[in-house]
């Protein structure tokens, strides 16, 4: 058999954003190193080295509301996520108050979707206790799957 035209065609590895099962919102307050609300005031685009996948990134520019865990500076702060989904990349719309679950990474703040910003409208965070399905505590300062895979 005689095949003409055919054309190979190669995928690369494709990811995916995993968040942990039965999360709930106590655990990611126990897993993030800050909680705050703030507002956003502006996104910017930060696309990476064109050689490089995955390294684009949104700056968020946000106006720190109310804290509740770790110690955020008083007036605006930066805040990056991944760009894509793919790698847990996280939007945010300009304007509105948000309730956000972020690492510290050195000087630079990061959030993840699976970290589960929310509208500040929703209250305060739940910080209740933090079991999982098996009714075993989960550790504080735990690192999230998505924060490993975008980092």
């Amino acid at each position: 058999m005689l095949l003409t035209g055919m054309v190979v065609v190669s995928v690369g590895t494709a990811n995916a954003c995993t968040c942990p099962s039965q999360d709930t919102e106590a655990k990611r307050y126990a897993r993030v190193d800050h909680v705050f609300t703030g507002v956003v005031l502006a996104e910017v685009p930060d696309m990476g080295d064109p050689n490089v996948s995955g390294d684009d990134k949104y700056l968020y520019m946000i106006r720190v509301g109310t804290e509740y865990k770790g110690d955020v500076p008083v007036g605006v702060v930066t805040v990056e996520t991944p760009v894509h989904s793919t790698v847990c990349g996280t939007r945010l719309g300009v304007g509105y108050d948000y309730l956000l679950f972020v690492f510290r990474l050195g000087d630079s703040f990061r959030t993840y979707s699976c970290n589960g910003n929310r509208l500040a409208s929703g209250g305060p965070p739940v910080t209740g206790p933090t079991a999982t399905s098996a009714g075993t505590a989960v550790a504080a300062g735990a690192t999230s799957p998505c924060a490993a895979q975008a980092v």
